[in-house]
């Protein structure tokens, strides 16, 4: 009986000494990617990012932790949309041009 009961103890001491999982981003990573969204990607959406990043890290400072995971996934998702914009306008923007110069050439 007192082996079980040491057996006990000692799983319950390593599952507490098992580091808490981490984050899908750390927060300092967050607000730099969102300050790179501004400088690099749509800055309308990048500023938005860069808000709710912030309001990530004071909700994590703040010790609520439940409500600072939201605001990063909203942050993440803003700085994501960023990205996909700029580089959509990058790619399809010289296409259409190519595109219209195409058109043009085949109309004459």
């Amino acid at each position: 009986m007192e082996d079980e009961e040491k057996a006990d103890a000692v799983l319950v001491s390593v599952m507490d000494a098992v580091p808490p999982a981490r984050t899908c981003c750390s927060w300092c990573h967050l607000r730099c990617l969102a300050a790179t969204s501004i400088i690099c990607g749509c800055s309308c959406l990048g500023i938005v990012a860069l808000v709710f990043a912030i309001k990530a890290e004071e909700r994590r400072k703040a010790g609520r932790l439940e409500e600072a995971k939201r605001w990063a996934a909203r942050a993440q998702k803003f700085i994501l949309a960023s990205f996909t914009i700029w580089l959509s306008v990058l790619i399809l923007g010289p296409l259409l041009l190519w595109l219209l110069s195409y058109a043009i050439a085949q109309a004459e």
